[in-house]
C-alpha cells in the first residue's frame, strides 16, 4: 500500500511539473506567434503598400508638367523609400528562419535595383525629357518592380507556414495538456478510494474484540 500511494505521488507530481512545463512552451508559443510571425506580416504589407504607392508616383511624376508639383511628388518617392528601408531594417531583427533570410536578402538586391532605377527615372521626369522617362518606367522599372514583388510574396508566404507550425503545437501541448490533467484527476479518485478502504479495513480491525485462550 505504501508503495502504491508513493507511486502515485511520484506521478501526480511529475505530471503536475510536466504541466507547467508545457503551459511555459505554449505561452512562449503564443509570444512567437505575434511578435515573430504576426508583426512581421503587417511590417510586410506595410513595404509592399509603400512600393505600390512609390510606383504610382512615379507615374504621376511622369504626367506632371509643374515643378513644384514634381518636388513634392519627390519627396514622396523619398520619405516611403526611407521609411521602407526602415521597416526592413525592423523585419530583420524579428526571428528568421534560413528560407526567410534568404529571402530578405533577395529583396534587398532587388530593392537597391529598384532605387537606382527610380533615380533615374525621377531625373529624366525632373529635367523634361519624359518620353524617355516614361520608356524606362515601363521596361527596367516595370521588370525591376516585379523582381522585387517576388521575395516579399515569399516573405509573407512563410509567415503563414511558420505560424501554422507553430499553431498545430500549441495545438497538441494543450491537448497533452488535458490528458494530464486527465490523469492527475484518475489518480486523485484512486487516492480517495484506496483511503476509503484503509479507514473501512481499520475500523473493521478495531471491531474485532480479543478472546482469553487461557479459560477451559
Amino acid at each position: 500500500m505504501a508503495f502504491a500511494l508513493g507511486s502515485v505521488f511520484a506521478i501526480i507530481i511529475l505530471a503536475n511539473w510536466f504541466a507547467s512545463y508545457s503551459i511555459g512552451r505554449v505561452s512562449n508559443q503564443f509570444s512567437e506567434v505575434y511578435h515573430d510571425r504576426l508583426v512581421p506580416s503587417l511590417v510586410i504589407s506595410d513595404v509592399m503598400e509603400r512600393s505600390y504607392q512609390n510606383r504610382l508616383t512615379l507615374e504621376d511624376h511622369i504626367l506632371s508638367s509643374a515643378a513644384s508639383e514634381h518636388d513634392s511628388l519627390h519627396q514622396l518617392v523619398t520619405a516611403n523609400t526611407k521609411e521602407i528601408e526602415s521597416l526592413i531594417n525592423q523585419f530583420a531583427r524579428t526571428y528568421l528562419i534560413e528560407r526567410e533570410s534568404v529571402g530578405l536578402a533577395t529583396y534587398q538586391k532587388e530593392f537597391a535595383k529598384l532605387v537606382a532605377v527610380q533615380d533615374r527615372i525621377l531625373k529624366l521626369s525632373s529635367a523634361g525629357a519624359k518620353e524617355e522617362a516614361e520608356n524606362l518606367y515601363r521596361t527596367e522599372g516595370h521588370q525591376a518592380f516585379l523582381h522585387l514583388l517576388e521575395p516579399l510574396h515569399e516573405l509573407i508566404k512563410l509567415q503563414g507556414e511558420v505560424g501554422q507550425e507553430l499553431y498545430q503545437s500549441a495545438d497538441r501541448q494543450v491537448k497533452t495538456l488535458k490528458i494530464l490533467s486527465y490523469l492527475v484527476i484518475g489518480m486523485s479518485v484512486f487516492i480517495a478510494l484506496l483511503v476509503a478502504t484503509l479507514l473501512q479495513a481499520t475500523r473493521k480491525l478495531n471491531n474485532i474484540k480479543p478472546q482469553n485462550f487461557g479459560l477451559n
